[in-house]
């Protein structure tokens, strides 16, 4: 049994020993041989692929919002149509909300807006330097260096440009003081070299911070003609607050009238709502409300 146990052990190593020849020798074969097929040959573009680093992937950018141009309004067009149509209650309304005065706001927007027409200059011009010469609309008012009335005129001027020769006057005043700047507009070509000749900013500093004066004027006209404009856009209001005019709003000139029963369609009402400078504009305030 001793014997057998040993031949047995014996074949045991000899098995594995033949086993890991064989395993040695198969590691060795050539490429090709059977059991072992060669790997397939690359392509010339699967080479360049590995060559080439990947490019990083761009993001797509999104298409950028193109806003519609913007409309240009003539706003001194529109600010002539207002006055065409509503006479002077707007600019009487702007004044009165400034000075607390209704009685003496109305009467100078009124001749404000004469002089303007006559004169082809803006009302919201006009009566900025009003308001800048005399904000409380002081006909009595007298300045340091002499200056009289709404729109504070030196005496030398009295009885000039076909006016009245009365400069407590408020229609005169204004008269003057329109007629003056309209001669000095001609006369230097620009509006802001007319206001500080205006103001006598001429060659010295005849007055405190004169050189201020045309910024601060042009200023105020352009928040006057936007208050008129607004004002235009809401005639209902207008008419209750300056109580110039009936409170219903069939008396206001140029309403579109709308109903349930209407049969007009959004184009057509949007043609009819513009077919003056301010029924457009009161049409585009509507929506924006």
């Amino acid at each position: 049994m001793l014997f057998l146990d040993g031949r047995g052990r014996a074949s045991t190593l000899i098995l594995a020993a033949v086993v890991l020849t064989a395993t040695a020798c198969a590691s060795r074969l050539p490429l090709g041989a059977p059991g072992f097929p060669a790997p397939a040959a690359e392509t010339p573009s699967e080479l360049q692929k590995k060559a080439t680093p990947a490019k990083p992937r761009k993001k797509t950018a999104e298409p950028k919002r193109v806003r519609p141009p913007a409309v240009r309004v003539d706003s001194a067009a529109l600010e002539l149509a207002v006055t065409r149509e509503y006479a002077h209650a707007p600019l009487a309304l702007a004044l009165a909300r400034r000075t607390g005065n209704p009685e003496m706001a109305d009467r100078a927007a009124s001749a404000v807006v004469r002089e303007a027409e006559r004169l082809r200059l803006s009302p919201s011009l006009l009566a900025a330097v009003l308001l800048i010469e005399n904000a409380p609309l002081d006909s009595v008012a007298v300045s340091h260096q002499g200056a009289i009335g709404m729109m504070q005129i030196m005496p030398v001027h009295l009885g000039s440009f076909g006016c009245e020769a009365d400069l407590v006057n408020v229609e005169s005043n204004i008269c003057h003081g329109a007629r003056l700047l309209k001669h000095l507009v001609r006369r230097t070509g620009s509006v802001p070299a007319a206001l500080k000749r205006y103001n006598g900013c001429v060659r010295g500093r005849n007055t405190p911070r004169c050189y201020r004066y045309p910024t601060r004027v042009l200023r105020t006209a352009s928040r006057l003609r936007r208050e008129v404009l607004v004002s235009a856009a809401k005639p209902v209001a207008l008419y209750q607050q300056a109580s110039l005019a009936p409170e219903t709003p069939h008396a206001i000139p140029s309403q579109p009238v709308s109903g349930a029963d209407s049969t007009v369609t959004p184009a057509g009402a949007v043609n009819a709502a513009c077919t003056t400078l301010v029924g457009c504009l009161r049409y585009r305030w509507s929506l924006t409300n």
